[in-house]
C-alpha cells in the first residue's frame, strides 16, 4: 500500500487533526495562512484557530495574477506558468509560517487550499453548466511542502450542478447558528456575500448568496487614481461625496435584479463598466467622490439585500474579510440597518481575516475523516469537496 495513502488513513482516524488552511480571494490582498486544530467532523466538527498571518503579494506578482483574472482571454502561457509558480510561492510561505511558529511540518496533518480565483462563470442561459476556475496546483504544494494538500474545492459544487459559490453556508451552519437568535454573516472580500442563519427554533432554511461588489470597484478605483491597494479605514471615501445618480444606475444593472440565492464575480463588476456608466449618462466626478460612491453602492446592495431576506426581524450580524476595516462602509451599513446588531467575527472566536482559510481547513477535514454534506439549495446528496494530493 502506498505510504501516504496509510498515513491519509491513520489521519482520517484522528479525534482531533492539524491543518494549515490557506485562501487568497479576488482582492488580492496576500496569502492567508491559518494553523487550525479540527476536532471530530460533520455536524460535530468545533474548530480552534492556533496560528494566522497573511503573506502579502509583492506588487509585480499581484499586478501578474490581476492581468489574467476575470477576463475573457488571457495568456495560456501565463496562466499556465502561474499555476505551477503560485504553488511553489504557497508551498514556501508555508514552511516558512511554520517555522517562524515552531511547528514541526511533520506535525501537520494536511493543508487545506483555495487556490486563486482566475474566472467564476455561472450559466447565463438554459442548458449551459456553472463553471469556475481556480488556479494553484495541489499536487506541487503538497511535494514543494511534504504535507498531503487538499485542492480545488469548488469543483465538486458545480459537478453536483451548483454555481461554485458560496461555499460558506455549509461551514457557517454547523459552527454558528444558534438555537434562539437570528444570525447573518457577512463577508466582504472582493464580492460580498452572507449566509443568513435563522435560530434553529424558527425551523427556517438558511440561506447564502453573493450580494454584488465589496471591495472589488473600491480596490480598482484606488488602484487606478491613487495608486494604492485600497481605501484604508474608508479615508478616501469619507473624504467625498456619494452621487446618487450613479448609484441609482449601478443598482439598476440585471445581476441586482436576480433573484436570491445567486452569484457573481469580478467579471460582472468592473471599473470600466462604472466608467461606461457615467460617460453614458455625462456624468464627471472627482476621484474622491468616485471611491464615496463605489462604496455607497457596495452599502446599498448589502442592505436591499438584508430587506428582502430578513426584512424587520432583529438579527445579529458578524462581519469578517478586509471590508470590516473600512470604516466608512461599515457606518453605512449599520445606519441604513437599524434592526442589525454589527458584530465582527472574532465574537465567534474566529479572527476577523482568517475565517476563510479556516473553513478551508473545515473542507479538507471533512475529505478526509467526514461523511460529507448536501448542499442547500443544490443537492440533498452527502457530497465531499476537494481533491487529493500527495507529496510522493
Amino acid at each position: 500500500m502506498n505510504n501516504y495513502l496509510a498515513k491519509l488513513w491513520e489521519i482520517s482516524r484522528k479525534p482531533e487533526r492539524l491543518i494549515v488552511g490557506l485562501m487568497s480571494g479576488t482582492s488580492l490582498d496576500g496569502l492567508d495562512i491559518c494553523l487550525c486544530k479540527v476536532y471530530g467532523s460533520g455536524s460535530n466538527s468545533k474548530i480552534e484557530v492556533i496560528k494566522f498571518t497573511t503573506k502579502e503579494y509583492s506588487t509585480p506578482l499581484r499586478d501578474r495574477i490581476r492581468a489574467i483574472q476575470s477576463k475573457e482571454q488571457v495568456p495560456a502561457r501565463e496562466l499556465t506558468i502561474l499555476h505551477t509558480e503560485l504553488a511553489g510561492r504557497y508551498a514556501s510561505c508555508i514552511l516558512d509560517s511554520l517555522n517562524d511558529w515552531d511547528i514541526d511540518p511533520g506535525d501537520v496533518d494536511l493543508i487545506a487550499s483555495h487556490g486563486q480565483t482566475i474566472y467564476h462563470a455561472p450559466a447565463q442561459s438554459e442548458g449551459e453548466e456553472h463553471a469556475t476556475l481556480q488556479i494553484v496546483d495541489g499536487d506541487h504544494i503538497a511535494h514543494k511542502s511534504g504535507i498531503i494538500t487538499i485542492s480545488d474545492f469548488r469543483q465538486k459544487h458545480t459537478a453536483v450542478g451548483g454555481e461554485g459559490a458560496p461555499l460558506a453556508g455549509i461551514f457557517d451552519e454547523v459552527l454558528f447558528r444558534h438555537p434562539e437568535k437570528h444570525r447573518l454573516l457577512l463577508n466582504l472580500g472582493g464580492i460580498a456575500n452572507f449566509t443568513w442563519l435563522p435560530s434553529h427554533k424558527s425551523g427556517d432554511p438558511i440561506l447564502t448568496s453573493d450580494t454584488g461588489p465589496a471591495n472589488t470597484l473600491i480596490n480598482e478605483a484606488m488602484q487606478k487614481y491613487f495608486d494604492q491597494p485600497f481605501d484604508k479605514g474608508g479615508k478616501v471615501a469619507a473624504s467625498g461625496t456619494v452621487h446618487s445618480e450613479l448609484v441609482r444606475y449601478i443598482l439598476l444593472e440585471p445581476y441586482f435584479r436576480k433573484a436570491f440565492p445567486k452569484t457573481t464575480g469580478q467579471e460582472d463588476f468592473r471599473l470600466e463598466f462604472t466608467e461606461n456608466l457615467m460617460e453614458g449618462h455625462g456624468i464627471e466626478l472627482a476621484k474622491e467622490d468616485l471611491v464615496a460612491t463605489l462604496t455607497a453602492v457596495t452599502s446599498q446592495s448589502i442592505s436591499r439585500a438584508f430587506d428582502e431576506i430578513v426584512g424587520d426581524q432583529e438579527f445579529e450580524c458578524f462581519v469578517s474579510g478586509g471590508g470590516i476595516h473600512n470604516k466608512t462602509l461599515m457606518n453605512d451599513l449599520k445606519e441604513r440597518n437599524p434592526n442589525a446588531t454589527f458584530k465582527d467575527i472574532e465574537d465567534l472566536g474566529i479572527s476577523v481575516d482568517a475565517k476563510e482559510a479556516a473553513m478551508m481547513a473545515f473542507f479538507g477535514n471533512e475529505l478526509v475523516a467526514g461523511e460529507g454534506f448536501s448542499i442547500p439549495g443544490v443537492t440533498e446528496e452527502k457530497v465531499h469537496l476537494g481533491k487529493i494530493s500527495l507529496p510522493g
